[in-house]
């Protein structure tokens, strides 16, 4: 079946760390890059996936712990229907710059993230294809490591 992810994923808009932001502070602050910094609060639950609102829109990343998005990013957490690393693992597979609507530096919308058509199989399912994935991944990792690169 195929749902709109808008359905089914709850984007999160990022916001400016100013207010919470804290060296010594709980909580990671993600921009599309990775960490930037700490936070006394976090805008997204453990288990979303952060993609790139301007610049890297193309490069997902699942982050385990509750976090803080700036507003270059934007945070994604499904709702019960999806597990959480199958959303993640459909992220590396869709190209996000089909949905680029710049001229310059890539970009995207709110609207058309939750507009993505996203096969959604039973949750049993799901996990089936990530532990496929995770053992694809594994052994991947293995022939890469003896043949000299990482």
């Amino acid at each position: 079946m195929l749902t709109k992810l808008g359905d089914v994923v709850k984007v999160i808009n990022g916001k400016s760390q100013k207010e919470v932001e804290n060296p010594s502070g709980a909580y990671p602050i993600y921009g599309s890059g990775g960490v930037i910094g700490k936070a006394d609060a976090y805008s997204c639950l453990s288990g979303s996936t952060i993609i790139g609102r301007k610049g890297t829109i193309n490069n997902p990343q699942f982050i385990e712990t509750n976090f803080w998005n700036v507003d270059t990013a934007f945070g994604m957490k499904p709702y019960e229907a999806v597990n959480d690393l199958y959303f993640y693992y459909f992220c590396k597979s869709f190209d996000f710059t089909s949905l680029d609507k710049s001229s310059t530096l890539p970009s995207l919308t709110k609207t058309a993230i939750e507009g993505i058509l996203m096969p959604t199989p039973p949750l049993g399912e799901q996990r089936r294809i990530i532990l496929k994935i995770k053992e694809y991944d594994e052994l991947f990792r293995n022939i890469f490591t003896q043949i000299g690169q990482k």
